[in-house]
């Protein structure tokens, strides 16, 4: 699921979308769908490292699509993700309607370039729960694990 994922989010924006903002959409993909499911779409086990959510099988899953699916470029010391030669439909993406739902609304409420958008995705993402609880108590260096359920915890105790 997580190349599919991938794919999704880089189609969708068409290109246009840095690998910072890529790992968060991934990061706010599975803990949608733990807030509002239970479960994660990836099986990725979620870290806290180098000041973000991690998790090594990214920049491998980007690796082994580079330049196919998608296409990895550095410019000014930004890593873009591009399409690739070999870039498939969106359409044609293995995902239910409810899932392109929750992504697309990743997508419209984030994608963007400028400062300004990036600095209100991070903003967002360091104050999700997973990461509230582990961002001050640890250093970026320490790789820690996420507890996504901590999102899912919230929202149940804000709709009691």
């Amino acid at each position: 699921m997580l190349d599919v994922l991938i794919k999704y989010f880089v189609y969708a924006t068409k290109g246009y979308i840095t690998k910072t903002q890529l790992i968060k959409f991934l990061y706010l993909a599975d803990l949608y769908a733990v807030k509002w499911t239970g479960n994660q779409l990836t099986e990725l086990d979620w870290y806290y490292y180098n000041f973000g959510p991690w998790h090594e099988d990214i920049d491998a899953a980007l690796d082994k699509m580079n330049g196919k699916e998608i296409s990895i470029e550095t410019e000014g010391g930004t890593t873009l993700v591009k399409l690739g030669t070999k870039a498939e439909n969106i359409d044609d993406l293995p995902l239910a309607t409810s899932q392109k739902l929750v992504l697309d609304n990743i997508r419209r409420e984030w994608a963007g370039s400028g400062q300004g958008k990036m600095t209100q995705l991070l903003n967002y993402v360091y104050n999700t729960a997973p990461m509230f609880e582990v961002k001050d108590k640890h250093k970026p260096e320490e790789k820690v694990r996420l507890n996504l359920q901590a999102e899912r915890e919230k929202l149940i105790s804000e709709l009691d």
